[in-house]
């Protein structure tokens, strides 16, 4: 087994009180398989503004990650603190409600490892359970039946992305702000990455399970009707190269 990190596997948590609990069990099975396929794997848990029952499912724990705590109170900004404490080659995001399919971290790092400076991974298609029960695929990006004019005015891709970190590096998360009309930080990142020239591909025979819920930041920023902000897909003179 390599001494060099090969993931960090990145729980993010803020206000899920005791659903980040199955959270917290799917991610250390995705990292389990990862690393019986003799990956390293590191995990990190991001305590973004934690309210007291979050607090409390990761107290008193003989945990075997790192943990930090922020104070953003966002989704994005807790993201870019988690890469600039991540050690591995690759960062994989689970937020603190949702859960991964558990072949995840290994299938993933399959992919962009090939291709790692111009691949985002995502789960081939999503589970939304909760306050709104559906399912959705990820389109490639590379199909030719992608249209970038779609991400104009929607996401064709969820938060939970697996990539080099040299990428979220690169191209890190927008803050969002409410009040002057501004959100939906993964949908910004993925417009943004686009248009980098970085493909955005569905892993094969992986899923996300995609927790709904009334207050959570998705759910707030509909409901304050903001938009993203200013891409390059934002030019219709835009093209991709």
């Amino acid at each position: 087994m390599s001494s060099t990190i090969d993931i960090t596997a990145v729980l993010n948590v803020h206000a899920e009180g005791v659903l980040s609990g199955p959270s917290y069990v799917s991610y250390e099975k995705a990292i389990a398989e990862a690393r019986s396929a003799e990956l390293v794997v590191e995990g990190l848990i991001v305590l973004d503004r934690p309210d007291e029952a979050t607090r409390l499912q990761f107290e008193g724990k003989d945990l075997k990650y790192r943990i930090i705590v922020t104070d953003f109170g966002d989704p994005g900004l807790a993201r870019n603190a988690a890469v600039a404490a991540a050690k591995g080659k690759f960062v994989g995001f689970l937020d603190g409600d949702d859960l991964w399919s558990q072949n995840w971290l290994l299938l993933a790092h399959r992919l962009c490892v090939a291709e790692p400076d111009v691949t985002v991974a995502h789960s081939e298609f999503n589970i939304v359970f909760g306050g709104e029960q559906t399912m959705w695929w990820h389109i490639d990006s590379r199909d030719p039946a992608f249209d970038p004019d779609f991400l104009r005015y929607n996401n064709c891709w969820a938060a939970m992305s697996f990539t080099a970190r040299s990428i979220y590096e690169s191209h890190p998360f927008a803050a969002t702000d409410r009040r002057q009309g501004f959100g939906h930080e993964d949908w910004h990142w993925n417009c943004v990455t686009l248009g980098a020239g970085i493909d955005h591909r569905p892993v094969r025979n992986t899923l996300h399970f995609r927790r709904r819920r009334k207050e959570s930041v998705s759910a707030i920023s509909n409901a304050c009707r903001v938009i993203t902000r200013v891409s390059p897909l934002a030019s219709y003179g835009w093209t991709r190269g």
